[in-house]
């Protein structure tokens, strides 16, 4: 994304947390649950969190989620090739959604099948996925 996007997306996004933040502060006030005068520390304080989350985020939250799951996928490449190695049969498509709590083995393999080639091919082997 160029820095011309990015800036008009991050502008419109500010002023949807401000009306938001208005919205938040006048229904707080409609129920009683504020004074009325309080509605725009309400709306300073949903557009302070809102561009703190943003800010973490961006800083931060990104940079650690996307680590975790570079050492996630290169654990899993690595288990695939040890796999490999020993002479094992693959885990099966079934076996790892068996150990899913939400997953069927039908959504494990639409959800390889949008991962990279190596990745896909260490969970769907190729015998299997034609």
């Amino acid at each position: 994304m160029d820095d011309a996007t990015k800036n008009m997306l991050q502008t419109i996004g500010l002023g949807l947390l401000k009306k938001a933040g208005v919205s938040l502060g006048a229904a707080l006030t409609t129920h009683g649950i504020i004074a009325g005068n309080e509605t725009e520390a309400v709306a300073a304080f949903v557009v302070f969190a809102g561009s703190a989350g943003y800010s973490f985020w961006n800083d931060y939250g990104k940079a650690i989620l996307i680590s975790q799951l570079e050492v996630l996928k290169a654990r899993s490449l690595a288990a695939a090739a040890k796999i490999q190695q020993a002479g094992l049969k693959p885990v099966t498509v079934q076996e790892i959604a068996a150990q899913s709590q939400t997953m069927t083995a039908d959504q494990v393999t639409k959800v390889a099948a949008t991962l990279p080639a190596e990745i896909h091919a260490s969970v769907v082997p190729m015998k299997a996925a034609s």
